[in-house]
């Protein structure tokens, strides 16, 4: 019998020994553990939401690349696997990288339709920060393709929506700009309500920067103030955009801010104190033959129109009209609204209705009241030659049309019109 003082401190050899067959055992039983564990890690690596999340990397990688085809291609590969495991969230990014790559590529029609798929989506999840996004992309494709107010009005209002629901200055800062200029074009919200948007964009971007496109909410805020006859303010803030351009070196925004506030000071009648901001912009829009150079043309136009030089505003116009024709509605129409106006005002009057009969039949209608405004006014000159009062309902109209906006320097032109008949 075994002496029991041999188990006292509990350690008995004979009870810790296993038999060899009984060590092979758990050994394997521990190999087969050790297979079956890696083998879930990979299955867990290769899941089919792995393997979408890296083919999105992949799209990112190819965005960055600018090879957009490839983009496209493998976001839609994401995407069906998204659509498979029913990963909203993935259906809806996959569907934004589709957008980008599709804008960024130049095709703005898929654009829209992949955007306004993740678009819907968002607004069924409530998820405001993907909406953002995707309609920031929807809205530059709209732009693209030349898309009026009228026809983007309800995308704006939701954008507008989304964007104060996000704690992001920033976001809002670029959203009312947009929305303040395209407001601006179409005419059909207050000029008021407009300014405090931009105000609230300019006042943002004075806090957070001091150059890269503070410009551009100037000079829109310089258009507004022109267009609510508050010339002086206008011209402040013209300054301030030309000022900021100039920070900037930026060849671009020095031509149009030059010209906006060249616009602003004469319809002050200020002549001479507008010439250096033209001959500026001429100087800069001589470098290049591109599309800085013909919008630069549109506004210097009228700037050689108030110092005599008619035949060469014309002869300029003419020339920026036809470069403008396929590329940009917005100045494509204006420049067509001061070449009628020339050409009324030099009897050629064929001519003049020729130009104005294209507002009734626009290939995009995404340009200004401005120049709708002064195209009516040519057509109302027109009429006036064969009836006064098919001329007077002309303008009556469209005085009550810009009660919407606000835009009393417009108006102001018209009821000056209208009390020479």
């Amino acid at each position: 019998m075994p002496n029991p003082d041999s188990y006292r401190d509990g350690t008995s050899h004979t009870r810790n020994t296993l038999p060899a067959s009984r060590k092979s055992e758990m050994m394997k039983h521990l190999t087969f553990f050790i297979i079956v564990v890696l083998t879930l890690i990979s299955c867990k690596e290769y899941s089919p939401r792995k393997k979408a999340e890296n083919i999105k990397e992949n799209t990112l990688k190819a965005i960055e690349a600018k090879e957009f085809p490839s983009a496209i291609n493998s976001a839609r590969e994401a995407l069906e696997i998204y659509i498979h495991i029913a990963d909203t969230i993935g259906i809806i990014e996959s569907n934004y990288l589709m957008a980008r790559a599709s804008a960024l590529s130049g095709d703005f029609d898929n654009a829209v339709l992949f955007g306004m798929n993740g678009s819907n989506l968002c607004k069924i999840i409530e998820n405001y920060p993907l909406e953002y996004k995707l309609n920031n992309t929807l809205s530059w494709s709209y732009f693209a393709l030349g898309k009026g107010f009228d026809e983007t009005i309800e995308h704006q209002k939701r954008q507008m929506f989304v964007v104060k629901q996000l704690d992001d200055d920033n976001a809002k800062a670029m959203v009312y700009n947009n929305y303040g200029y395209d407001a601006t074009v179409s005419g059909t919200v207050p000029l008021t309500d407009v300014i405090e948007y931009m105000e609230f964009a300019n006042d943002h971007y004075a806090k957070t920067e001091k150059t890269n496109g503070r410009w551009y909410t100037l000079m829109n805020l310089t258009w507004q103030h022109r267009l609510i006859n508050d010339l002086p303010k206008s011209a402040e803030y013209g300054r301030m955009a030309v000022e900021q351009a100039e920070i900037d070196n930026d060849r671009h925004a020095i031509i149009e801010a030059s010209t906006n506030l060249g616009e602003t000071l004469l319809a002050q009648k200020k002549i001479e104190e507008a010439k250096p901001f033209y001959d500026n912009g001429l100087k800069l829009s001589k470098q290049k033959d591109d599309r800085d150079k013909y919008v630069f043309d549109i506004y210097y136009s009228r700037y050689l129109w108030e110092i005599g030089k008619k035949e060469k505003a014309i002869s300029s116009l003419k020339i920026a009209v036809d470069f403008l024709e396929n590329s940009e509605i917005f100045y494509e129409m204006l420049g067509r609204a001061f070449l009628a106006d020339y050409c009324f005002s030099t009897g050629n009057i064929d001519k003049a209705e020729e130009l104005v009969k294209k507002f009734n039949n626009p290939r995009a209608t995404y340009f200004s009241q401005e120049s709708e405004v002064i195209a009516c006014a040519i057509e109302a000159q027109i009429a006036a030659i064969t009836n006064r009062e098919t001329a007077l309902n002309i303008l009556d109209n469209k005085a009550r049309e810009l009660e919407k906006s606000g835009a009393e320097l417009l108006k102001i032109r018209l009821l000056e019109l209208r009390d020479q008949y």
